[in-house]
């Protein structure tokens, strides 16, 4: 015959700390989930820019540190910032290659990219989520 003990007191401490540590948890789960959209993004780039370029482009590429909204949810975004050697804005940079402009086709890598990684950022928060609990959960 088998027997079971079960601390109801201990079990509702543990969820008492995963509710407390659950802003860190999101954070951090969204903060993984960007970098793997940050990453697929690097990658297509280099693939796209020529080999005479600059590289300030590719430099310019950063993750906002991860925020909440009124209505509670996690955002973190995924883009360019400042300027080139040329001052030039990075923004426009990136948008006239994944758009194109009059003088120049467009190569698409940002929304490749994002739809490329849209599972694998799932799993990712997920698996981050699921991690941080067992750990708390022990």
């Amino acid at each position: 015959m088998a027997k079971i003990t079960f601390n109801m007191n201990d079990f509702a401490h543990k969820l008492y700390k995963v509710r407390y540590e659950s802003d860190d948890i999101a954070r951090k789960a969204v903060r993984e989930g960007a970098g793997v959209v940050a990453d697929e993004i690097r990658k297509r780039l280099e693939q796209t820019i020529s080999d005479e370029a600059t590289g300030d482009l590719l430099d310019s590429l950063g993750i906002t540190p991860v925020d909440v909204d009124m209505r509670g949810v996690y955002n973190a975004k995924v883009g360019f910032d400042g300027y080139d050697s040329k001052g030039v804005p990075n923004q426009l940079k990136a948008r006239v290659l994944e758009s194109g402009s009059s003088k120049q086709k467009k190569r698409p890598f940002i929304r490749p990219a994002i739809n490329a990684t849209r599972q694998k950022v799932y799993f990712t928060m997920s698996r981050v989520v699921d991690e941080e609990i067992k750990k708390i959960l022990g």
